[in-house]
């Protein structure tokens, strides 16, 4: 089912010139979409024309079937959730438990099934521990998974992870992208889009869309994206470890042409 359409939109911060330039694009829910691209090249503006903090100038934007307007903007934003790269932009309480429960109680929940809805939810992202610790005790990945906890208890039915992995060492990375997989895997309804740099992270979504000066330039699965090497390191774009290996093993003669995937690649070296 079509859950996000895009018809001819463009936005510009100066008048001058498009940071969004006549893009079209449709999705369907339940699918994990990761928008690449260098900067300046949209991809964080898009996220902010979905949630209607910017108003597009010319084309539409339709969510969940509904064209998104000044009359319906607070209702479709209500089904969306997002993840921004500085954590602590979003963090309101004065503990972790204060923090997730802020939208709950925008959300008008009885306080009487609160503590249930942020304990499961701080057990989902493994913050059990820290529900009564202040916020900026945390660790960078910590603090992204209380952001995180925050918005699945709202029950959204699309997560915006707008460069929320930018300021996270390569274990707080990791941790996030196990946290998106494993949100896929318990509501396969979920849409996850993930506005990211992290090539690794785009590399296991079910689709990836690649933006260059406000245009999508590229979309396909991951497969068939980072097939395309050339054009995207014309783009000044990275490529996945995994690929980066195969290339070098064949290069040396190796036979690993069908071989896709890292747990493949490891198992043909350690024959």
């Amino acid at each position: 089912m079509e859950i996000i359409r895009l018809e001819d939109i463009s936005y510009s911060y100066d008048g001058k010139k498009n940071v969004v330039n006549h893009v079209s694009l449709s999705l369907d829910s339940g699918k994990y979409v990761a928008i690449i691209g260098h900067n300046g090249s949209g991809k964080s503006t898009l996220a902010k024309l979905l949630l209607g903090l910017l108003e597009a100038p010319s084309g539409k934007i339709f969510l969940f079937g509904k064209e998104l307007k000044e009359e319906t903007v607070r209702e479709l934003r209500q089904r969306i959730g997002i993840v921004f790269q500085n954590p602590d932009n979003q963090f309101i309480g004065a503990t972790v438990r204060d923090d997730i429960a802020f939208g709950l109680e925008n959300r008008r929940v009885p306080h009487a099934d609160m503590d249930a809805i942020i304990s499961e939810f701080a057990e989902k992202v493994k913050m059990s521990d820290f529900l009564d610790k202040e916020p900026a005790n945390l660790s960078g990945g910590q603090k992204q998974r209380v952001a995180i906890a925050g918005v699945l208890a709202m029950h959204p039915d699309i997560v915006i992870f707008d460069e929320a992995t930018a300021m996270l060492d390569p274990k707080g990375k990791r941790e996030i992208r196990e946290i998106a997989l494993g949100m896929r895997q318990e509501n396969p309804g979920l849409t996850i889009l993930s506005i990211t740099h992290d090539i690794e992270e785009a590399f296991q979504s079910d689709e990836i869309i690649v933006m260059n000066e406000g245009q999508i330039m590229m979309r396909g699965t991951p497969n068939e994206i980072f097939a395309r090497q050339k054009e995207l390191l014309a783009m000044d774009l990275d490529l996945p470890f995994t690929f980066k290996l195969k290339d070098a093993l064949l290069k040396e003669g190796f036979d690993v042409k069908d071989i896709d995937t890292p747990e493949g690649l490891v198992t043909f070296l350690c024959r």
